[in-house]
């Protein structure tokens, strides 16, 4: 759940362009390759920023970055979840930021860039899948690490 808030909470009007709503009536198998190219990227762009931002951190005092991409259900990390259960009801992925006592530095909210959740709703639901080029995925990221190590 916590995501699916997120979703709402941080992301301005022009960035909702950079999503789709799916009804669950039309998830199939191309949706899912869809969703799963999409995480794919993701954690290989998390792989990359980890590694070029790491030791700007470090300057700020700020250890053991990680930059990579989460799968929960709602709002639940769950040993085990994959790809393979995106159309599962509460079912959220994003890419996440964090380091050392990241949850006891209160000054800064989560960072996370949401790529699909599946909101299950009681008869129906709707999926929310990143639908921006990977090259507005990568910048949104990069603004996000950037402003982060700016207010520190």
């Amino acid at each position: 759940m916590r995501c699916f808030l997120n979703f709402f909470k941080s992301k301005s009007p022009s960035s909702d362009t950079a999503y789709v709503g799916i009804p669950d009536t039309a998830f199939d198998e191309a949706l899912k390759r869809e969703i799963r190219e999409v995480e794919a990227y993701a954690a290989e762009l998390a792989k990359s920023l980890q590694e070029q931002y790491t030791k700007e951190f470090e300057k700020k005092k700020r250890n053991n970055l990680r930059v990579c991409l989460e799968r929960t259900i709602d709002g639940d990390e769950v040993e085990g979840i994959s790809s393979d259960h995106v159309f599962e009801k509460e079912y959220c992925s994003f890419m996440a930021v964090e380091y050392d006592n990241f949850e006891e530095d209160d000054r800064f909210e989560d960072l996370d860039i949401p790529l699909w959740y599946y909101f299950g709703g009681y008869w129906h639901g709707t999926g929310t899948l990143y639908q921006a080029t990977y090259d507005h995925l990568e910048k949104e990221m990069e603004e996000a690490l950037k402003g982060l190590l700016n207010r520190f």
